[in-house]
């Protein structure tokens, strides 16, 4: 996965969020950032190497925050089989120069 990382930055909207656990508070900030304005792309197994999870729990955490409203999902199918899966911010975290700021 290609990005620009350059630290960890989790906007205050997020951290206070008492309806995130600590686990989808992470999430969230690493879907962010391999966003490259097209979407998160990346596998459960590749979250899960990296939070060192299992594929499952990731699966689990990913579905709590598409039905608590913070993602979506989308599913690319070739025939039966899924190609690629989208994850997308529903409010993304914006950055613009000189500092980040949330999209609400």
């Amino acid at each position: 996965m290609n990005r620009d990382f350059k630290g960890v930055w989790i906007p205050k909207e997020i951290w206070l969020d008492e309806n995130l656990t600590w686990m989808e508070k992470l999430l969230l900030v690493e879907i962010d950032s391999l966003d490259a304005e097209k979407g998160c792309f990346a596998s459960n197994d590749y979250f899960a190497k990296f939070f060192q999870l299992s594929k499952s729990r990731i699966s689990d955490i990913i579905g709590q925050l598409v039905a608590k409203g913070y993602i979506t999902t989308f599913l690319l199918y070739e025939g039966k089989q899924i190609k690629r899966r989208e994850i997308t911010m529903v409010i993304p975290i914006r950055k613009f120069e000189g500092g980040i700021v949330t999209g609400k």
